[in-house]
């Protein structure tokens, strides 16, 4: 993602835990990491030298990206470094990975994708090349009968492919022309030598390509075909493929579907098993499950873990900072008097990432992705499943709730982004007494609402907009927008562009003196919005190119009320007394923060990758 910055700067701050900024007096202090998942997926096994098994997974981590193996007769872990095959933030993207015939393992790794080999018997990495110069993100791959290895590619809709027999590394070409289609997800390959792969995700397609003579056809009935989404696909145990789509469920076939018929999926082999043996997972206490002939044993693994990348540090609440992780979305807090940190797991609805936690009277409020959800929970009360958190609700059709806030009727409110390759977000009001809430899409025509502040003085919700819709979505407006919706009518009744020709505006925050500082997002430049005169009455540029997310701090702080953010190696603060912004601190620690709240007593806590820092803010003058 490009949330991720390098941490080369912060080696050394890391090892020593605090570090002061002889220039600024800023003293950083690293808490810890909150989030290390100890469990691992494997994917594969695969034999040495020797003839022993080695099982095998992906580890992808914000500082570390890895093929690591686990030998089933001692535990020990080998790691085989692919950071190199993609710069920071995104260099790995769902490593997709197989154990061939040669007994070697291959996989589609970095950005863009490429395939590589991992010669077992001699420990050597070679790099077979890249298909497709554009191809940044995928899901799922594909073994064919033949031993070849497929994926499909985000975001030209191209299939690649391997031939470990070969080396060889080929571009099938692009299966959707449709431009608004940018997803090949999870192909799958019958008996026969098929390939049949779901394409999306503004509407669902489903392409059949044969590799004997090139042909490719999009095999879904027009009938099905306007649902958002891609269809799910499987192998039967008859070699054919089935699979499920809009309310339908059918045969895949080179020319058309079949309705109607369907069958249990049967993978064509297990890439786990090898004779009669079949590796499982590491668990959280380090040990590979292991069975054979239906009995399991555990063999204890060096494996340490998998810190998680903070992605949100959002609010304070009874002495502790609460926060959220990305793949997965776990929930966390610091406790500012013992220094504890708790992983409360994954407790939100959406389990890639906790986009924001706010603090009310009652609990915390958790949106997450994705869809986009919000989820109530109680930090003082043990967590139970369906008791505690509780679900609010979760928005078909919408995703990335990215902001909370309480409105001047005392609802919670968030505004969200259409699911991928969607226009047209919308707004959620939740009633945080009785949970009970009310959504209204596409208020703004084929726009996303981010950004929301509560504007007491009228009774509004101010909100902000980006011309983006979800992702891989192809924008229709010219420029974003301000609006202000009336919370008692139910409406929008005021828009502006208080920095025209913006395509996404960003964090936007309420000053004491009443007036709402704005950002344009991806710039530099700000602007003040007068709510009660609906005008605005200031714009200006930041002292820093841009600002890390959330952009700015939710709330005004300190005695003269300023305003925070990060961007670069700074924090800068806006005065509303005068409208100015400058830096008052740097550090390289900011570098690459991610994530920030202030607590009661002047301190900044953020995320950088998976370490939790904070630093006190200068004293205002």
């Amino acid at each position: 993602m490009k949330r991720i910055f390098s941490f080369a700067a912060l080696l050394t701050l890391l090892m020593a835990g605090v570090t002061t900024n002889a220039q600024t007096g800023i003293t950083v202090e690293d808490l810890g990491q909150p989030v290390v998942r100890h469990t691992l997926g494997m994917r594969c096994v695969t034999r040495d030298s020797a003839g022993a098994l080695e099982a095998w997974a992906a580890f992808e981590t914000p500082d570390r990206f890895a093929l690591v193996g686990v030998h089933l007769d001692n535990g020990k872990t080998t790691w085989v470094d692919i950071n190199r095959f993609g710069e920071p933030p995104v260099r790995a993207r769902h490593v997709q990975m197989i154990s061939a015939a040669d007994g070697n393992l291959y996989a589609f790794v970095g950005v863009p994708g490429r395939f590589i080999k991992y010669d077992v018997t001699h420990r050597e990495l070679i790099d077979l090349g890249v298909p497709s110069e554009k191809a940044g993100y995928w899901l799922g791959a594909a073994v064919a009968p033949d031993g070849k290895f497929y994926i499909g590619t985000t975001p030209n809709t191209e299939l690649v492919r391997c031939n470990p027999a070969t080396g060889q590394v080929e571009n099938l070409g692009r299966l959707s022309e449709d431009d608004r289609e940018k997803y090949a997800p999870h192909p799958v390959v019958s008996d026969d030598g098929i390939v049949y792969c779901p394409v999306g995700l503004h509407h669902g397609e489903l392409w059949a390509f044969n590799p004997a003579n090139g042909e490719r056809k999009q095999i879904l009935p027009e009938s099905l075909t306007h649902k958002q989404g891609a269809p799910e696909l499987w192998r039967g145990k008859d070699g054919r493929i089935y699979g499920k789509w809009a309310g339908a469920q059918f045969l895949c076939t080179s020319t058309n579907i079949v309705i109607g018929e369907t069958s249990k999926p049967w993978p064509r082999f297990n890439p786990r098993q090898a004779g009669d043996l079949v590796v499982g997972d590491i668990n959280a206490e380090g040990k590979l499950a292991v069975s054979r002939k239906g009995k399991t044993s555990y063999v204890q693994t060096d494996f340490a873990g998998a810190p998680k990348t903070i992605f949100s540090v959002s609010c304070e609440r009874d002495g502790r900072i609460y926060g959220g992780t990305a793949g997965p979305a776990n929930a966390f807090s610091y406790d500012l008097a013992t220094g504890k940190l708790t992983d409360f797991g994954q407790i939100s609805g959406g389990p890639i990432q906790i986009y924001d936690t706010i603090n009310h009277e009652r609990g915390l409020f958790i949106s997450s992705y994705m869809n986009a959800s919000v989820d109530f929970f109680d930090p003082s009360a043990p967590v139970k499943k369906g008791v505690n958190p509780r679900r609010v609700v979760t928005l078909d059709g919408q995703e990335r709730p990215v902001q909370e806030i309480i409105g001047p009727d005392d609802m919670l409110y968030t505004g969200t982004a259409p699911s991928k390759g969607r226009l047209g977000g919308a707004l959620l009001c939740v009633n945080p007494v009785d949970l009970s809430y009310k959504t209204w899409t596409n208020i703004i025509t084929n726009q996303s609402i981010y950004r929301i502040a509560s504007v007491p003085q009228t009774g509004e919700v101010l909100g902000v907009t980006s011309i983006n819709g979800g992702s891989s979505a192809i924008p229709t407006e010219k420029e974003a927008c301000l609006f202000l919706w009336d919370c008692k009518k139910g409406k929008v009744v005021f828009t502006a562009q208080p920095l025209p020709g913006t395509k996404t505006y960003g964090a936007v925050v309420r000053a004491a003196n009443g007036l709402v500082y704005g950002i344009a997002s991806g710039g530099n430049k700000f602007y003040v919005f007068d709510p009660v005169a609906r005008k605005t009455v200031f714009t200006g540029i930041l002292p820093v190119k841009s600002l890390r997310y959330p952009e700015l701090v939710d709330e005004p702080f300190g005695p003269h009320g300023l305003i925070y953010g990060l961007g670069e190696d700074a924090i800068i603060a806006i005065d509303p007394a005068d409208h100015s912004a400058k830096v008052v601190a740097r550090d390289p620690a900011l570098k690459r923060a991610y994530g920030f709240c202030i607590a009661h007593d002047g301190m900044l806590y953020f995320g950088s990758g998976s370490h939790l820092m904070r630093c006190k803010l200068p004293k205002q003058h």
